[in-house]
């Protein structure tokens, strides 16, 4: 089975958003990771994330690696699983 999120994330400028991408795919059982900018301020990135993997991998491994890399999660918008 797999799993796809549709995540809200609040981010300091760096990370940038190419190595937020790379970080969160190099998590085992991620296979697809889409950022879009929402918005910019003098100090934060909100950004909107698409993130498929495994159903194993889960929410927490994803939120994890975003808290490591100092960003914060507003909301999650949608959870789909499929087989």
């Amino acid at each position: 089975m797999s799993a796809e999120f549709d995540l809200d994330i609040l981010k300091p400028h760096n990370p940038s958003n190419w190595d937020v991408a790379l970080a969160l795919k190099e998590i085992p059982g991620v296979s697809y990771v889409q950022i879009k900018t929402d918005e910019i301020d003098q100090n934060t990135t909100s950004i909107f994330l698409n993130v498929r993997c495994s159903v194993e991998t889960g929410l927490d491994a994803i939120i994890e690696k975003l808290e490591d890399m100092n960003c914060a999660l507003h909301s999650v918008d949608r959870v789909q699983i499929e087989d």
